[in-house]
């Protein structure tokens, strides 16, 4: 006879272990893939969440390289010397560090309400430039991220472009009077 709490062991198993789980970014903007990143480390998106319990998963990121970045976005530094204010544009950096954006982006939103959590929830995070990553074996999970994947103008066919909906007329047109009696002068 089966134990009658196997099926509950079972699922508080699977509820409660570190699964492996695949995140492509191509296409993604930087905002979205890091909400659903970090819901993903602290755990959020499990039955049995807590902030005190460390329930997070597994995360491999891939196509950082292909994300899209704000043009506005600025990462600053300060060294502690007269003059030591360094900034650069996030589209800058991220040609140079593909992967760098999204590890900042990441580990300023983590909740910081226990610190020693930050360190443990960012070293499960492995981000990748390209799509070779080491960890396919471990794949458990694909998540295909945020909905709103972006396209460059060479994606669109002619049609495409031709049948686009073009914005209303919202120029300033002269005042119509209201009311026969109305004079506009």
């Amino acid at each position: 006879m089966a134990h009658r709490f196997a099926n509950s062991r079972s699922a508080q198993l699977l509820t409660t272990s570190r699964q492996w789980v695949l995140v492509d970014a191509t296409g993604q903007d930087l905002e979205g893939i890091t909400r659903t990143v970090c819901k993903l480390l602290e755990g959020r998106h499990k039955p049995i969440y807590s902030k005190t319990m460390d329930l997070g998963d597994n995360l491999v990121v891939i196509n950082t390289r292909k994300m899209v970045i704000p043009e506005k976005k600025v990462y600053w530094w300060y060294s502690g010397y007269a003059s030591g204010h360094r900034h650069v544009y996030a589209k800058d950096f991220h040609l140079f560090r593909p992967t760098e954006c999204l590890r900042l982006q990441v580990e300023f939103k983590l909740d910081k309400i226990f610190p020693h959590y930050v360190k443990d929830r960012m070293s499960r995070l492995y981000l990748y430039p390209d799509e070779d990553y080491p960890y396919a074996a471990n794949i458990s999970k694909v998540i295909e991220g945020p909905n709103n994947v972006y396209r460059s103008l060479s994606d669109y066919t002619e049609n495409d472009i031709a049948n686009f909906v073009e914005a209303p007329d919202c120029r300033v047109r002269e005042p119509q009077p209201l009311y026969e009696w109305d004079d506009l002068d």
